[in-house]
């Protein structure tokens, strides 16, 4: 009997100290919002690379609880709703998170790359420019190509060529590339098929 009461009160003090420790850490390390949400944000990108939409979604939803204002969230909310072909809410999607913070070059090329599969060509243009202006964007390369691309979908070929000619300026193994690619699916110089 002694020994069970000893066990009991070892046992509810070791519990009480476990979970005095436990807050003690909590206040040590505050909750960061933005570090969850962009956590979150990795998960369901994850997740859609998985084709688990389900899972993707209620990550995105976790991630905007988390941080409402924060681009990214937005910008992962875009891919998602053009991944479900929901493109309405992507260009939302994409307009909000350009309006969260709009000197992110990365998010301002793949709104162009979206806008131009949806035939939006002088929009996506303007959006390719402004992220190729937007100090402190370093992938150029990327958005050069789709440039090129978006240019060949346009059947213009003199937008083809000027964007090919940049990136062969800054990747000429890419550009190198490109032209394989363009040529060996029978494309001409102005867009359309060969025959």
């Amino acid at each position: 009997m002694y020994i069970k009461k000893t066990y009991l009160i070892s046992t509810a003090l070791f519990s009480l100290l476990v979970s005095a420790c436990v807050s003690r850490q909590d206040a040590a390390f505050p909750f960061d919002r933005h570090q969850a949400a962009k956590s979150r944000v990795e998960l369901a990108l994850a997740y859609m690379q998985h084709q688990d939409y389900v899972q993707a979604r209620i990550n995105l939803d976790k991630a905007l609880q988390y941080a409402p204002e924060d681009y990214l969230v937005h910008s992962a909310f875009a891919y998602y709703h053009q991944q479900q072909g929901e493109t309405e809410l992507a260009e939302q999607a994409y307009l909000n998170a350009i309006g969260k913070n709009n000197k992110r070059g990365d998010v301002l090329n793949n709104y162009g790359a979206f806008l131009c599969r949806q035939g939006k060509f002088a929009t996506a243009y303007q959006r390719f420019e402004q992220a190729l202006n937007t100090p402190g964007y370093y992938q150029r390369a990327d958005t050069y190509e789709n440039i090129a691309l978006c240019a060949l979908s346009e059947q213009n070929s003199e937008r083809y060529r000027q964007s090919l000619l940049e990136l062969e300026k800054l990747e000429p193994a890419r550009a190198e590339k490109l032209k394989l690619l363009v040529s060996d699916r029978g494309i001409r110089k102005n867009g359309t098929a060969n025959k």
